[in-house]
């Protein structure tokens, strides 16, 4: 996601303080503060069960206050850094693999790295597209990926190696979304792409990751079927996937979730031997109420029955918000009408409201990693 600073118009300020007012919220963030105080990080509570806690940032930390960035080294094991192609690889011969300013934070405060896709057909460089040759085309991927990887080997958890590369609408017997990609590739680039990775990293986790899997709607159980598909696939190929990533980017107008179909879909994953990271949280509260307290309680409630069920199975071994703080959400920094309430106040989706402060986000989220059965190692 693009890293652009968020300033709140004087005008969201006030109706953010109005509301907040009226629904009585100031008495419900002093007692969530309160409680605070005293209680674990999100990455410590994780450790405690074998699992992982990280997020992104959409913000730069050498640009941001210092309590954000104290905040974030405390909460966090993981950090998801921006390191798409074109920002790493703009032309062909030139590289700068490590863009994301927010990289040396993460490094200096040991922060594994997260994500960071390295093939999405979103973030593809031009001149990959100009490529008419398929082996030119095979040589830019393998190359690309062999430099990135290599040159972070040792900082990295995991790599998605492959981001959102299905699209059942799309119309191709094999679900797989037509993009750049696969115009210069052929279905066999994820054969490609995990092969590059492995070689120059054996340790990092490998990981295909994809959005709208979550909620028991028609479209997202087909492509919950192309998923589990394209796993068999690529299993029978030999190719050294290791993990799934499932986005989980919610939102409150359509979460219609099924326990049972969500819980029934981890297992197929996990059946196939593959990890599960919970790679890109949030909930999108368009629909909830205005009033603070009632809309931060409904997207908790979401947190809690999403992440009750995905941390209950042993496959999920990280959750990774995608942020922190509520004041560098991708909706509040993307000027997208899709992204506004009608109220037009800011939106809440995170652990952590805009001052810092944790929300029932952030309770719900640390109650589900409480309750999680213990990771074995």
């Amino acid at each position: 996601m693009p890293q652009l600073p968020l300033l709140l118009s004087r005008r969201q300020q006030l109706k953010l303080l109005g509301a907040t007012a009226l629904a009585g919220s100031f008495e419900h963030v002093a007692s969530i503060r309160a409680d605070a105080s005293s209680g674990l990080a999100l990455c410590q509570t994780a450790r405690g069960r074998g699992l992982l806690y990280g997020s992104s940032s959409d913000e730069r930390f050498t640009q941001a206050p210092s309590e954000y960035r104290d905040l974030f080294q405390k909460q966090c094991d993981l950090f998801a850094p921006i390191l798409s192609w074109p920002q790493v690889n703009p032309k062909p011969d030139i590289q700068d693999l490590e863009w994301d300013p927010n990289v040396s934070f993460a490094r200096g405060h040991q922060l594994k790295l997260t994500g960071a896709h390295l093939l999405w057909h979103r973030e593809t460089p031009l001149w990959f597209g100009s490529l008419r040759a398929r082996v030119s085309a095979r040589n830019a991927v393998a190359n690309h990926i062999a430099a990135i990887v290599s040159h972070y080997v040792g900082q990295v958890y995991s790599w998605n190696v492959v981001n959102e590369a299905i699209n059942p609408t799309d119309g191709r017997p094999d679900g797989l979304r037509k993009s750049v990609l696969l115009k210069r590739l052929g279905p066999n680039f994820f054969d490609l792409a995990f092969r590059s990775a492995r070689a120059a990293d054996p340790s990092a986790l490998l990981v295909y990751n994809e959005y709208g899997l979550e909620t028991d709607a028609a479209d997202q159980e087909a492509r919950r079927t192309v998923l589990l598909r394209l796993l068999d696939k690529l299993q029978r190929q030999a190719t050294p996937i290791d993990a799934i990533g499932l986005q989980s980017h919610l939102d409150v107008r359509s979460f219609h979730f099924d326990e049972k179909i969500y819980r029934g879909f981890l297992r197929d994953i996990a059946s196939r031997g593959l990890k599960i990271i919970i790679s890109e949280l949030d909930v999108l509260d368009i629909g909830a109420p205005t009033a603070i307290p009632a809309r931060d309680e409904v997207v908790a409630d979401i947190y809690k029955q999403l992440l009750s069920v995905a941390l209950d199975e042993p496959a999920v071994v990280a959750v990774v918000t995608w942020g922190l703080s509520d004041r560098y959400s991708w909706y509040n920094l993307w000027d997208k009408p899709y992204f506004r309430r009608r109220d037009d106040l800011p939106i809440r989706p995170l652990p952590f409201d805009e001052g810092f402060q944790p929300k029932p986000a952030f309770y719900a989220l640390q109650s589900a990693l409480e309750n999680a059965p213990l990771r074995p190692g």
